[in-house]
């Protein structure tokens, strides 16, 4: 794996959905490459697990569909670390979070809720500190399925999943904010990977017969790794990404592609 020592020194991010999966991955490289990290989850559990004994490592709960609790992280940041440049929405969850109780309106209502309505929440609070910051750069977790329905073959979706339209707004919440805030140095993109080992597809990788079949949907033959999504993230976080605004990355071992 790739590294850039301390490329991100003297930088301060806040990470949601930070207690696993991409978001973890996110944070604790930006720690290792120089950040003063504020991890963020509503799983206190995964919280517990990351690296708290550094002193630019701080974590706490977050329900990023709150503003109020947006608002708050956004000035915990700046009170532990004076100040915030870079914002990694990673929070986000899937219908088959929920389990088979939740009905289709509870479904669509908290997916939407969190996804997309999270991730504007977060940019919200944080937009007026990057400004007054003099710039910064934030990278929204959205998903090859912002970009393309699910395969009908695979059991995920009768056509009325929330997910697909969750992160397909978070496309155009990156596109339209990356617009606007240009010309203030702040820059915004979007990730989308394509189907990677994470707490939302433990359910898929657990069906040898799904899992199969969306490896085969994988040109390179395998599914994505945490780290992999981690890496692109960080570049998009970095100054090395200084004219890429407005943009979604695939990430998807040729998903997209084929």
């Amino acid at each position: 794996m790739a590294t850039f020592d301390k490329r991100f020194d003297q930088k301060v991010a806040i990470v949601t959905g930070a207690g696993s999966g991409i978001g973890k991955a996110a944070a604790e490289r930006l720690l290792a490459e120089g950040a003063s990290v504020l991890a963020l989850d509503i799983d206190d559990a995964g919280l517990s697990a990351l690296p708290l004994d550094q002193p630019t490592f701080k974590s706490t709960l977050c329900d990023v569909s709150n503003a109020s609790e947006c608002i708050a992280r956004v000035n915990d940041a700046l009170d532990q670390f004076g100040r915030l440049d870079i914002v990694i929405n990673s929070a986000g969850i899937t219908a088959r979070s929920l389990g088979d109780n939740a009905g289709f309106e509870e479904k669509w209502d908290t997916v939407i809720r969190v996804n997309l309505k999270g991730t504007m929440l977060m940019c919200h609070a944080a937009v007026p500190v990057l400004q007054r910051m003099g710039g910064g750069a934030i990278v929204n977790l959205a998903s090859v399925m912002g970009l393309v329905g699910y395969d009908p073959s695979l059991p995920l979706s009768d056509g009325f999943s929330p997910y697909p339209p969750s992160k397909g707004g978070v496309l155009q919440v990156t596109r339209d904010l990356g617009a606007r805030l240009a010309k203030e140095n702040i820059r915004v993109n979007a990730v989308c990977p394509g189907f990677a080992y994470t707490n939302l597809t433990q359910n898929l990788a657990d069906s040898p017969e799904t899992h199969q079949a969306l490896i085969k949907m994988h040109p390179m033959g395998r599914l994505g790794q945490p780290e992999e999504i981690a890496n692109v993230i960080l570049f998009l976080a970095s100054d090395e990404a200084s004219f890429v605004t407005g943009a979604a990355w695939t990430v998807d071992g040729g998903y997209t592609a084929a």
